[in-house]
């Protein structure tokens, strides 16, 4: 998905093995709690209305239907899991 829609060209989206062309956005591993974090909305809203430069890229570079949106939070909530996932084992093999 993150591919065919060209996000890999600006975010990777590590724990589902997709490197970035340009390394210029954030892991879209870490969405869920980044876009929580940065802008102070659940990821879902942000991408019904996105601001700032993903308004732009999502209104004209790549633009999704609001059923390729909700595909995106869905696959985005599971590369969360396996990073949360990723991070309890990291943590554990340090005890």
């Amino acid at each position: 998905f993150f591919v065919k829609k060209n996000c890999f060209l600006c975010h990777s989206v590590s724990t589902l093995g997709i490197e970035a062309a340009a390394q210029i956005g954030p892991d879209l591993a870490v969405a869920v709690e980044d876009v929580q974090a940065r802008f102070g909305r659940t990821l879902d809203d942000f991408l019904a209305r996105p601001t700032g430069t993903m308004e732009v890229v999502l209104s004209t570079f790549i633009t999704l239907t609001p059923e390729e949106k909700a595909e995106a939070v869905e696959k985005l909530r599971v590369a969360y899991e396996l990073k949360q996932q990723e991070r309890a084992a990291k943590a554990q093999a340090k005890k």
